[in-house]
């Protein structure tokens, strides 16, 4: 679960910070907690599905791709 803190850094800015990482910066506490709201928001969503593809293999520039039945 991630921690948030919202923290008055001076007179009219305000940062959001989660899991000890900032994340927003603010002109005021209702902005702030709109996005920390909005961050936890992103958070809940399911992620993006992924590929099943099989990864490439990568061959240095200038060399050979190795042939089958070569030689």
């Amino acid at each position: 679960m991630t921690e948030y803190v919202i923290t008055e850094a001076s007179l009219h800015q305000w940062l959001v910070f989660a899991d000890r990482k900032c994340i927003a910066s603010c002109s005021n506490e209702v902005e702030a907690e709109k996005a920390m709201m909005e961050h936890s928001a992103r958070g809940l969503r399911s992620p993006e599905p992924m590929s099943m593809a099989p990864a490439q293999a990568a061959t240095p520039a200038g060399t050979p791709p190795i042939l089958e039945g070569a030689g």
